[in-house]
């Protein structure tokens, strides 16, 4: 069964080109604001792909069934969407700070895209731990996958919050993670330091240094292992890769 119908993708084309058309002229707008003689249209076109792409993913939700069927798949979809081509998208572009007279639109997306994140984190959460728990439903073999790709994302978006934490702290959070790092390595070594937490390897080589992401290090220590010992075991034990007679 298709997912996604002609008109959809018609649709989804029309609201997309409406976006791009509103980022370009939001762009244009801060730009004159600042008062600077000569509009720079190479800085201009970066806020706008910067804009566009943060939107995009409202333009994608307002459909229904589109590509995914609306749920965990679609949610995971966005998750990743949000914590692996956005941060790579904003590092890549490289945007100078006096562009900044989009900063406060761009606090703005950013506060409506942690709270898209978090909806879809809902829905991964209610569906491996709500209805697993509750029992609202059979358990089947896609379960498995999800579980997984549950604990990867969240392993990637405490990750972006380790990031945050450490972009807005005048002193080092984590021993081993320096600001004067590439932007990119800068992101990729506090996902490093997630995965290596919530699999409770501790390798040792990136630890936190205060209470506040000390507390959040043990919030993902107890996620990982109730996802893994508690949800994955009770996927497994439910017989789902038992081969039938």
């Amino acid at each position: 069964m298709k997912l996604y119908k002609k008109k959809q993708v018609i649709d989804f084309m029309k609201n997309s080109l409406i976006s791009a058309t509103i980022a370009i002229l939001l762009s244009i707008f801060a730009h004159l604001i600042i008062g600077k003689e000569k509009i720079d249209f190479l800085e201009v076109g970066l806020s706008s792909v910067k804009i566009y792409f943060s939107i995009l993913p409202i333009v994608f939700l307002k459909q229904r069934n589109f590509l995914f069927k609306d749920g965990p798949l679609k949610a995971t979809f966005l998750i990743l969407y949000y914590l692996i081509l956005v941060p790579i998208i904003n590092f890549s572009l490289n945007l100078k700070q006096e562009t900044s007279s989009l900063k406060y639109f761009f606090y703005i997306l950013s506060f409506i895209n942690i709270v898209l994140l978090i909806a879809c984190h809902g829905v991964l959460l209610k569906y491996v731990f709500s209805d697993f728990l509750r029992r609202r439903r059979k358990v089947v073999p896609s379960d498995l996958v999800v579980v997984i790709t549950t604990y990867i994302t969240i392993a990637i978006s405490f990750g972006l919050l380790y990031t945050i934490l450490s972009l807005t702290s005048s002193t080092p959070v984590f021993n081993g993670i320096t600001k004067d790092l590439p932007q990119i390595e800068f992101y990729f070594k506090h996902i490093y330091f997630s995965f290596i937490t919530i699999t409770t390897v501790g390798y040792g080589d990136v630890y936190p240094l205060n209470m506040v992401a000390q507390f959040f290090v043990v919030v993902e220590i107890i996620t990982g292992i109730v996802l893994t010992n508690v949800i994955l075991g009770l996927v497994i034990g439910s017989g789902i890769l038992s081969a039938k007679d």
